[in-house]
């Protein structure tokens, strides 16, 4: 199967089904990133990647370099003062009351916590099927909380409307990624504010100074990989073929190319909120 959709729950085997729900546990997340569901279009690599990591992303160790990735992110966010519009107002203009916008707010946070561990994780994928890397994790990770209790509904490029759809392809366009970002599909039922959050946030992305920042936490997340053992994707399962293994490189290569942006733009999109941040733990 070609690794150029994003499969849905409905479209899965019970088996990956059930390594999406492990994943969401994994990462205490209300829903599942779409590399996996595009990573479930090659059903024996998602699962001996998982196999072998699973235990990685549960892991205290990952935990600490995730928290250190995000609060690196966050502090490049903060240093180069990058904002969207006033959210609060794009929200009124939306007919979106004011007792819903923290909950807009919480969305975005989900994000801006999801984003740098995603980052790191496409990272040991790529390190999988480079031979791996020694390390060692321990066990201890506090009990999901955040992934029993809520689920977030990202609609899918088929159910976006003409309007969407065009903002989706000149997504693809400006930024070469294949699939448009789970923090921007998750605004399909509002056009109009889609619109404007893209905008701004092209505004942003051609700031040299912003894609110094983003390269700066690409490198960064290279380094806080090390030390969190991968085995040698490769060697655990031979029925995978030449062409699907590069269809594989190809789209973890374009994930972790394109997260250290998305990465950073979320926390750009989360610091344009007036309401107060914190820790973004649920929605």
């Amino acid at each position: 199967m070609s690794l150029n959709r994003v499969l849905e729950t409905s479209e899965v085997s019970p088996e990956i089904r059930r390594t999406y729900d492990e994943i969401r546990a994994a990462f205490d997340l209300p829903y599942v990133p779409s590399i996996f569901k595009v990573l479930a279009g090659c059903p024996e690599y998602l699962r001996i990647a998982w196999k072998d990591l699973s235990a990685v992303a549960s892991s205290r160790e990952f935990l600490t370099s995730a928290t250190a990735m995000e609060e690196f992110v966050r502090s490049q966010a903060v240093t180069g003062a990058w904002r969207l519009g006033d959210q609060e107002r794009l929200l009124a203009n939306q007919k979106i009351s004011t007792a819903d916008m923290p909950v807009l707010a919480g969305v975005v946070g989900v994000f801006a916590r999801a984003l740098p561990r995603i980052l790191l994780f496409s990272r040991l994928l790529q390190r999988g099927y480079s031979g791996g890397q020694r390390g060692r994790v321990s066990a201890g990770k506090e009990s999901p909380a955040l992934s029993r209790l809520i689920t977030l509904h990202i609609p899918t490029e088929h159910e976006a409307g003409l309007r969407s759809w065009m903002i989706y392809n000149d997504m693809r366009r400006m930024t070469g990624a294949p699939h448009v970002m789970d923090m921007y599909r998750v605004l399909t039922p509002f056009p109009s504010y889609l619109a404007a959050v893209w905008q701004d946030s092209k505004n942003v992305i051609v700031d040299q100074r912003f894609q110094r920042a983003r390269d700066e936490i690409g490198r960064r997340s290279i380094g806080l990989t090390s030390g969190l053992p991968v085995r040698d994707h490769r060697e655990l399962s031979k029925s995978i073929s030449p062409e699907q293994w590069r269809e594989v490189e190809a789209a973890v290569d374009g994930y972790a190319r394109h997260l250290p942006l998305y990465s950073l733009l979320v926390w750009v999109w989360r610091r344009s909120f007036a309401i107060p941040s914190g820790r973004y733990r649920a929605a």
